[in-house]
């Protein structure tokens, strides 16, 4: 009787003991997730911060040469036309 309950004393610490080791391995497994989740999520916003920075950028740019052709229209036709020479 003795022997029997040894080895169930024996048996319930290797369960625990797995058990104890498969909780540990799956938290640092989701530790590491939720990590590489939030720098995804930090370069996806940097991105977009990025992104809109280039956009506004290249309208701004849009921008001022539409008023330029619309102030200075001569200089774009001589413009053209010292190309047209250098070409030729």
């Amino acid at each position: 009787m003795e022997e029997i309950l040894g080895f169930c004393a024996l048996v319930l610490t290797m369960v625990g003991l797995v058990g104890l080791i498969v909780w540990f391995c799956c938290s640092i497994v989701e530790r590491i997730v939720r990590m590489r989740r939030r720098l995804k999520s930090s370069r996806y916003d940097a991105l977009l911060k990025e992104n809109r920075r280039l956009k506004s950028f290249l309208a701004d740019v849009e921008e001022v040469s539409r008023l330029r052709e619309v102030y200075y229209p001569q200089r774009s036709g001589r413009k053209s036309n010292n190309v047209r020479q250098n070409a030729a």
